[in-house]
């Protein structure tokens, strides 16, 4: 690996990558935006971009206008979308970079439309249910019909595309169900409404990682492939399809020693030994994305293919327990992710959140290995 030392890093099987990007293009027959945002969901926005590209992928989605910039700076030809805020200001830019703008009101729509000096690909947003930005047709569905049809008026502004986001796609439940299925309808109505009224849509989407899964019955043309492209399932309810996971954050042993009962281990007392223990230091910390409270859930990282429980948690460091193991310094250590018990869904149950977030918390200091049949083919190193 080509890196300045052996310390800790993520690696990335595009074996993985194009196997789960397959598995979407030949069970949904629809194009897909690949959702590259935060980073490629920590795994790497602008390599994958470009194998993406490689791959005949229809589009990519982000989240701003600097992660859509970077990726237009390394060379990426895509369609590029924003789904969320761009500064008005940036309205030139847009234009120039051959980015899509989401729009998300006509207040928005005006602001944009003064500072551009080009016209600008926009894709309209409707939220359905979100709660979060476009138009409103839950709250005040006449006024949001209304105002949008004042956005034909706007010059600088070629609508090209609409979507919506759909929150509770990925439950199963009773309610949750009516809900996403009234989204769907609400949408539906929207887009025929905005037709007949002179808007033409090229690109309508509304499945997210949740809708291509569940195959959601609805106008759209296309979708936006998120988690999935990752090999992690939205939720427990979707599990089960195949889908690889993609990424396994690495490190080494950095030391290894015997302590006595009742010598302790770590900030706070963390640890205190029972009887006497073989504690093992490896190269990970909660600055590298590790989060800190799986010290207090059984958790355990795998060296030569054994699991050790980690006992400590520091900024750059932790402890392990390997008294039953034959552990030595340098020995490598998967630390999290992949699909034994350090996979990001086993650390988000642990710590009480969602799998997404685990990825996009690995810091910026971690390199990127990028391995394809064994082999590295590049690495990204953000720190020289």
């Amino acid at each position: 690996m080509n890196l300045p030392e052996k310390h800790c890093w993520a690696e990335i099987s595009l074996d993985a990558i194009k196997s789960n990007y397959n598995f979407i293009k030949n069970s949904f027959k629809k194009p897909f935006y690949v959702v590259l945002k935060a980073d490629g969901y920590g795994h790497g926005a602008r390599y994958l971009a470009k194998v993406y590209e490689e791959m005949g992928a229809f589009g990519i989605a982000v989240s701003c206008f600097a992660e859509a910039v970077e990726l237009r700076s390394s060379g990426i030809k895509l369609p590029v979308l924003i789904l969320g805020y761009t500064s008005p200001e940036k309205a030139t830019m847009l234009a120039k970079n051959n980015i899509s703008q989401t729009v998300h009101s006509l207040e928005y729509a005006k602001q944009l439309q003064q500072h551009s000096l080009y016209p600008i690909d926009c894709h309209l947003k409707l939220d359905t249910g979100m709660g979060r930005i476009g138009f409103d047709l839950i709250g005040d569905k006449e006024k949001a019909y209304a105002e949008m049809k004042e956005l034909l008026e706007l010059p600088n502004l070629r609508f090209s595309g609409i979507f919506s986001h759909f929150p509770v796609a990925d439950s199963l439940g009773t309610e949750e169900i009516a809900y996403t299925q009234r989204q769907i309808e609400l949408f539906g109505e929207a887009v025929e409404y905005l037709t007949r009224y002179g808007f033409n849509f090229k690109t309508v989407h509304g499945q997210n990682s949740a809708g291509i899964l569940r195959k959601l019955d609805g106008n759209f043309n296309t979708m936006r492939a998120g988690i999935i492209l990752y090999g992690m399932f939205p939720s427990e309810s979707l599990a089960g399809g195949d889908l690889t996971p993609v990424m396994e954050v690495k490190t080494v042993v950095t030391h290894v020693k015997e302590i006595g009962k009742g010598q302790c281990v770590g900030y706070g007392f963390s640890y205190k030994a029972d009887f006497p223990t073989t504690v093992a230091t490896v190269a990970i910390g909660y600055a590298d994305g590790l989060p800190r409270a799986v010290k207090d859930k059984n958790y355990t990282m795998r060296i030569n293919g054994v699991d050790y429980p980690l006992i400590a948690v520091c900024m750059d460091q932790c402890m392990l327990d390997v008294t039953f193991g034959n552990v030595k310094a340098g020995d490598e250590v998967v630390a999290m992710g992949g699909s034994g018990s350090q996979c990001f869904d086993n650390i988000a149950k642990l710590t009480g959140t969602i799998n997404y977030e685990i990825p996009c918390g690995i810091q910026r200091r971690v390199p990127k290995v990028f391995v394809e049949n064994g082999k590295v083919v590049y690495v990204e190193n953000n720190m020289g």
